[in-house]
């Protein structure tokens, strides 16, 4: 497992932006980071290692850095040392930290989320440099039938050398995630708080061989909220080539709200399974591309069912114009 290894600029960003449970100094808001890498890239300087050395004064007068940014700038640079013990803490526990400063950070992130992507994630084993992800989505309960679509799937996703991106879910999820660890697919997964630590424990083996690496946008010492796992699941899609949904319903929280999400920004490309789920049905009337039984149970790549399946003529989706009840998740089935 690779050790902990920080360039500057990485640094920077995690020391001015983390989340860290035991830190008292509020962070920036990603949308601060973001004005602060553009402030230091109209100066010309070399990315926000910059900022080590200058006085909050400074960075107003030199840099137009707004006063209550630059205050907070400058009070986590005087907690350098308990930073860099807070980091060693969570190295002696597996886990390091990685910026899009560090080779390492999934280009697919920056490419499809742009400024929606995690200024840092907490990793556990070892990121592959070039991969196509393919997440599944789903309810929570699970009918036969679905259990064995999944299971499809993922036999696909191993046929075809890709890896298997998970968001740490009940339901369809789990059931994707259990089939691929036991049949060696290789996996990406989105953790919810301390169950990275608890799944680093059971699938030791897993990480070691380079087949499963585990992934947070938040301290694992946290409890997760629901904005958390809203962004986890937009996460799940910026690192997905194709997201999959073999089951939903219109009343289906996350799945359905990560659906309309994706859609939107359009961070990846959408397949929903052709079956009789009223969430899927309404998803198939939008911008969305079926997959049928037969492509699931055929040799067909991902990339060729796509190109035969996807629409031209489909409904543009309209936030604004939506239905109060499907946008909300309200049970209108």
């Amino acid at each position: 497992m690779k050790q902990l290894s920080l360039n500057l600029n990485s640094l920077a960003t995690i020391l001015f932006t983390n989340d860290l449970y035991a830190y008292k100094e509020v962070p920036v808001t990603l949308e601060e980071w973001y004005e602060v890498e553009r402030i230091l890239k109209i100066h010309g300087l070399h990315g926000p290692a910059s900022l080590f050395g200058l006085s909050s004064d400074e960075m107003m007068d030199i840099l137009n850095i707004s006063e209550f940014v630059a205050y907070k700038l400058s009070c986590r640079i005087k907690t350098m040392s308990t930073f860099l013990k807070l980091l060693n803490d969570l190295d002696a526990k597996g886990i390091r930290m990685i910026t899009k400063y560090d080779e390492e950070y999934p280009r697919s992130l920056l490419k499809r989320m742009r400024k929606r992507a995690p200024a840092f994630l907490y990793v556990i084993g070892e990121l592959p440099r070039d991969f196509e992800g393919i997440s599944i989505h789903g309810l929570q309960d699970v009918e036969k039938k679905d259990r064995a679509y999944t299971k499809r799937l993922v036999d696909k996703i191993i046929e075809e050398n890709k890896w298997f991106i998970s968001n740490d879910s009940k339901g369809i999820d789990s059931e994707a995630f259990v089939y691929a660890i036991n049949h060696k697919c290789k996996t990406i997964a989105f953790m919810c708080d301390k169950d990275i630590l608890d799944k680093a424990h059971d699938y030791k083996r897993q990480i070691k061989n380079g087949s499963l690496v585990l992934l947070s946008a938040i301290d694992p010492s946290r409890r997760f909220n629901i904005t958390n796992c809203l962004d986890r699941n937009s996460y799940v899609c910026g690192l997905s080539k194709y997201q999959i949904i073999v089951s939903s319903k219109i009343n289906s929280g996350a799945t359905w709200f990560t659906a309309m999400h994706n859609m939107h920004h359009n961070w990846t490309n959408t397949f929903v399974l052709n079956n009789h789920y009223a969430g899927n049905i309404r998803l198939l009337e939008m911008k969305t591309t079926p997959i049928y039984i037969k492509d699931i149970l055929s040799d067909l790549s991902f990339e060729m069912i796509y190109e035969n399946n996807k629409k031209t003529d489909a409904e543009e989706i309209n936030i604004d114009q939506m239905s109060i009840f499907e946008f909300l998740g309200e049970d209108n089935e």
